[in-house]
């Protein structure tokens, strides 16, 4: 037996059956469209459907309906498969981590913060050697470092304004 109820949109009489009524109910697609239109209707658009933390949920989904897929094995053949297909040109992982902050991590002997930078001595970006890394404590030291290497340069060998809380491995 359908229930009598009003379309969310333009508030129309609808009949649907109680399997079909949802958080909002709709008399056609077009009342659909318009409700969820972020320019048409920004409160509507924002109530139709909670985005927030979507990824932690289907994450935790995922580990529910498939209990055997991710595990330790599974992650490690993945990781062995992909190892060498790149191409080379960015930062090599350890499962889906930069491997050189997972290098800083065990020579430091601690969990490297946020806004801590490790920087390649050599450049190469793919060279993770404990004594080819430096770690700096913001971004914005990292980057008076650099500053500080090219007007070295520049003025022929004279260091200007040395960089303060560099960490050397």
């Amino acid at each position: 037996m359908k229930s009598k109820m009003k379309c969310n949109w333009c508030g129309k009489e609808i009949y649907k059956y109680p399997s079909q009524i949802k958080k909002h109910n709709f008399c056609s697609r077009k009342c659909l469209s318009d409700f969820s239109n972020k320019s048409i209707n920004p409160t509507g658009y924002y109530e139709l459907k909670d985005y927030t933390k979507m990824s932690a949920h289907l994450s935790e989904l995922n580990r529910k309906l498939n209990p055997t897929k991710m595990t330790k094995e599974m992650r490690a053949k993945m990781r062995k498969a992909r190892l060498g297909t790149g191409e080379g040109k960015t930062y090599t992982k350890y499962y889906g981590r930069h491997a050189h902050r997972v290098v800083a991590e065990q020579k430091l002997g601690r969990k490297l913060k946020k806004n801590e930078v490790v920087h390649h001595i050599d450049g190469n970006r793919r060279n993770n050697n404990p004594d080819n890394l430096m770690v700096f404590s913001s971004s914005a030291d990292h980057m008076r470092y650099h500053a500080q290497i090219r007007n070295f340069f520049e003025s022929g060998g004279i260091p200007l304004n040395p960089v303060k809380e560099v960490m050397p491995l």
